[in-house]
């Protein structure tokens, strides 16, 4: 399995988490069986955190296609090196940072840890040209 294989693996892990993180708050106030339904009269929390864990899911959502897409296309076109591998790397562990920093509500760290995770899929890019 190469570096980037394995990045675009576990940023699926990471995928999963983001998309049941805000599943995990609905289940209090509304039940397991509530949730395995339609959904129709599901009681969405006023919690800080909640919304901050959708809105990390929806700012997930937007940077996950260009990375599968551009890790897949270095090994694709045979250009993945140790520059692609470690733009996968701070993509991946930026993103990772990113989730508990914005849960938390703690601003400037949250923005570097986005940076660092675009910083890394410019790196992927530039790889291409």
């Amino acid at each position: 399995m190469t570096t980037e294989t394995l990045i675009v693996f576990l940023t699926f892990i990471l995928a999963l988490a983001h998309y049941l993180l805000p599943a995990v708050f609905l289940i209090p106030g509304n039940g397991l069986v509530a949730l395995a339904g339609s959904r129709d009269s599901i009681v969405v929390p006023k919690s800080p955190v909640y919304e901050r864990a959708t809105r990390a899911l929806v700012n997930f959502k937007e940077t996950v296609p260009w990375a599968i897409g551009l890790l897949i296309l270095v090994q694709v076109t045979g250009d993945a090196n140790a520059a692609t591998a470690t733009g996968g790397w701070l993509y991946l562990l930026g993103r990772v940072a990113y989730l508990p920093l914005y849960l938390t509500g703690v601003p400037w760290l949250r923005t570097f840890a986005w940076v660092a995770s675009i910083v890394g899929l410019c790196m992927v890019a530039l790889q291409l040209l």
